[in-house]
């Protein structure tokens, strides 16, 4: 899970900013000076200014400088709660479905929803793309997209991966609909109704419906607004509980917008197999990130055929298709033989459009 040097750079003087080394209004070191000190390239530094200024976190002056942002709000630091609460039964469906439902009013701008706006997103080309694969549509296709879903599909996404230093091959993938199908059959393979699963908090909203729906019970570990899951509570938790899985997203995750540092990532996987507890990464928001490079995922550990990663298309291409898929590595057999007693497959026009 390397992380690159312009990012680690950034990720030091945000950290620098967060902890008032440097106020508001602060002149930060000059380029060259920043490079003396740090040792790394004049481009490197660069790369790692621009970031923070992409963030908001700095502005740049013309012939003056980079200075941190003027109202610069410190964020809000959740201190680790040394005491365990006791594992929980999730009861939050009815509320959700009402605010989902009170959602739907076009009067009503739905800021607690995960969905994206739909004007952002190429309606008229997925709509074309679409038609186009209908009348592509063999008497055939029903059958021969059944799980683990279309061969062309499960292999870009494979490309995907591959593109980002990750080993995962299309036979490892299984197309589902949506994210919370992935998540779902995830927690259905891994677990029995009654156990205990670690989540995060705050968590999203549909992982406390998905084990509401499983009958297992949540705890909560503390997570923070910029460094994610507790490592240290989440190993108490686990010398307390006989928990059987954890859920998280170990990047850009909602509700909080954090993503773990590398050396949280590793430690959390490292800490996770020790337990021997099972692995379930939610990535839908992987796609949606700022600068050159996207977040390394738990998945690219040296434990991925073990780590179940659901994402779907959902978040950065097609929120309509309700489409995504879970590499679910040594799962992958068995998580198809779990969706072939639920939804059957995901849909077959939309999979080839896709595709």
């Amino acid at each position: 899970m390397t992380e690159s040097r312009y990012a680690q750079l950034a990720r030091t003087l945000r950290k620098q900013i967060d902890t008032q080394v440097w106020l508001p209004g602060d002149r930060l070191p000059s380029l060259r000076d920043t490079c003396k000190q740090s040792g790394l390239s004049l481009m490197t530094v660069l790369q790692a200014y621009q970031l923070l200024e992409s963030q908001g976190v700095i502005v740049a002056r013309p012939q003056s400088g980079y200075y941190v942002a003027a109202g610069l709000q410190r964020p809000v630091r959740h201190q680790p709660d040394e005491r365990l609460h006791a594992a929980e039964q999730v009861d939050v469906n009815d509320a959700i479905f009402d605010i989902l439902k009170a959602g739907q009013d076009p009067g009503v701008v739905p800021l607690g929803s995960a969905f994206p706006d739909p004007t952002l997103f190429p309606q008229p080309r997925l709509a074309r793309s679409l038609a186009s694969a209908v009348r592509r549509m063999s008497p055939h296709s029903a059958t021969a997209n059944l799980p683990p879903g279309n061969e062309e599909l499960r292999r870009s996404i494979a490309q995907r991966y591959a593109q980002n230093g990750i080993e995962v091959a299309p036979d490892e993938i299984v197309i589902t609909s949506g994210a919370m199908e992935s998540l779902g059959l995830s927690l259905q393979m891994v677990t029995e109704p009654g156990d205990w699963v670690a989540i995060e908090s705050p968590a999203f909203y549909g992982v406390l419906q998905a084990i509401e729906r499983r009958k297992l019970k949540a705890v909560a570990i503390p997570t923070d607004v910029r460094y994610g899951m507790d490592p240290d509570a989440l190993e108490k938790a686990l010398e307390t509980y006989p928990i059987k899985a954890c859920w998280l997203m170990s990047s850009y995750q909602n509700p909080l917008g954090c993503t773990l540092p590398p050396e949280n990532k590793a430690r959390l996987v490292d800490i996770l197999q020790a337990h021997q507890v099972a692995i379930i990464e939610d990535d839908v928001y992987s796609e949606l990130y700022f600068g050159s490079e996207r977040a390394v995922p738990l998945k690219a550990s040296s434990y991925r055929s073990e780590i179940l990663h659901c994402s779907s298309f959902s978040k950065c291409l097609a929120p309509g298709f309700r489409v995504g898929w879970v590499a679910a590595g040594a799962y992958a057999e068995r998580i198809q033989r779990l969706q072939l007693m639920s939804t059957l497959s995901a849909s077959v026009p939309v999979q080839l459009a896709l595709a």
